[in-house]
């Protein structure tokens, strides 16, 4: 028994004393003359606030000493890149900075601050640590309107400072959002687009985070749509160094998980191929709604893989090739066995670390909740053509030797209407053209504009 005592003693004081340097070590250089040059700037007032730390729990802090101690992410991909920054975003207590550079875990950078002018603000420095990969976590400042990094203190960064994303609200806007992996390649995907959004909206999911690395301009034209209906934010992937689609995906994931944190209550990490289905009465709004735990801050999904056996169409040509065409109608071939692999939907401010299909490093308490298929799933389109891993999947034996069963899963006709209405909808606003009626011109434009008769030489349209 007194062996126990002093064993819990000694971790109490391991604690403490972490804690302690880990305080230190965030608030050494935050001796700050607040706001010499912010005099010609007016100042909101969720921007009056001045941090010491990253985080203001003991536990958190403690999380993230160990995490970083143990070096959770490893990456390390293209260390030819040179550091450069693709968004900052401020919260309640802090600010993160995503890092298009992917080399640069543990290394130590210098938070710079800027007013509404650009101008730096003095004294306001803070060194700090990326952690985990391509991410740096700053304390606020206040009147911080653009924020950059460094990896000196002697001279101003030459990286040019980006704005910062608002993220101080008092509730989350989104109850349920969706982070969409990187988009590339040169497969149409018009239409994947609009079934995607309007299925997941449908699920209860008023919210997505685009990544664009490539595509087309005929596929532009529906997230340019999308943007601006407000039902999507795009994120667009470039840089000079170029690099293989794996690592812009691991970078879309880190900067997604910040991005959706305190702006959506809860937020899905899932592929383009891939829509969140419940299997059930109500939503998967619904199912979330249903969950009492408030400690559960992740929820795995299953996957019911569909075979896509067929290419995409290049463009819309009319209603009836459309009909046929319509995805949820034309591909149901449903693996009789659930696949392994989950995706997950996670509540962004309990989550330490994210990979691709789950969290990698939870805050102290909170947990991970795997729901039964019968309840919920994550549909996968799961093409058999133009895969790098091998093709003809479908037709390969199972694990046991066996030719792999298929059974037809469409979905429930209700949700189909209301999803045909959606899609057709989106699809002829946007790409149903109706060209220029030369007699609809009225004469007065004709002769103030000194043209000549549109119907005689048609005027150039768009």
């Amino acid at each position: 028994m007194h062996f126990h005592t002093q064993f819990i003693f000694f971790l109490l004081v391991v604690f403490a004393l972490a804690s302690y340097f880990i305080f230190v070590e965030e608030i050494d250089n935050s001796d700050v003359t607040i706001l010499n040059s912010t005099y010609q700037c007016h100042i909101q007032p969720w921007n009056f606030v001045n941090t010491q730390s990253t985080d203001t729990s003991y536990l958190n802090r403690f999380s993230k000493w160990l995490w970083i101690k143990f070096y959770l992410p490893v990456e390390n991909l293209h260390n030819n890149t040179e550091i450069s920054i693709l968004a900052a975003y401020v919260y309640p207590d802090h600010i993160s900075i995503t890092l298009i550079t992917q080399h640069s875990i543990k290394k130590q950078l210098y938070c710079r601050y800027y007013d509404c002018k650009r101008n730096e603000i003095r004294g306001s420095a803070w060194l700090g640590t990326v952690f985990p990969e391509s991410v740096i976590q700053c304390p606020r400042r206040i009147g911080a309107e653009f924020v950059s990094v460094s990896e000196n203190l002697e001279k101003e960064s030459d990286i040019t400072p980006v704005g910062l994303t608002f993220r101080v609200f008092e509730e989350p806007i989104h109850e349920l959002s969706v982070c969409v992996a990187p988009m590339y390649g040169n497969e149409p995907s018009w239409l994947p687009i609009i079934d995607f959004v309007e299925h997941n909206k449908l699920e209860g999911a008023s919210y997505f985070y685009f990544y664009v690395g490539e595509i087309r301009d005929y596929d532009q034209k529906i997230l340019d749509d999308y943007v601006r209906t407000g039902d999507i934010e795009l994120v667009k992937l470039q840089d000079k160094y170029h690099r293989v689609f794996i690592a812009w995906h691991l970078l879309q994931i880190q900067d997604c998980h910040l991005r959706s944190a305190y702006h959506s209550k809860w937020t899905a990490f899932i592929d383009l191929d891939e829509r969140l289905s419940t299997n059930g009465p109500g939503t998967m709004i619904d199912v979330l709604r249903s969950i009492q735990d408030s400690s559960v801050g992740e929820v795995q999904l299953q996957s019911t893989t569909i075979v896509k056996d067929q290419d995409y169409p290049d463009k819309y040509e009319n209603i009836e090739q459309l009909e046929q065409e319509l995805i949820f109608k034309k591909y149901n071939e449903t693996v009789k066995k659930t696949m392994s692999g989950t995706k997950p939907i996670i509540k962004s401010e309990k989550i330490g670390l994210m990979s691709i299909h789950q969290a990698s490093a939870k805050y102290f308490g909170v947990k991970t909740l795997l729901l039964n298929i019968t309840v919920a799933s994550v549909r996968h389109l799961r093409s058999v053509k133009h895969r790098i891993s091998g093709s003809d999947w479908n037709k390969m034996p199972d694990e046991t030797g066996n030719p792999i069963e298929f059974v037809t899963r469409p979905l429930p006709d209700e949700f189909s209407g209301k999803l045909r209405e959606a899609v057709v909808k989106r699809v002829l606003h946007v790409y149903e053209t109706i060209p220029v009626n030369c007699l609809t011109i009225p004469q007065t434009l004709v002769d103030g504009l000194r043209h000549p008769n549109p119907c005689k030489a048609p005027w150039p349209e768009f």
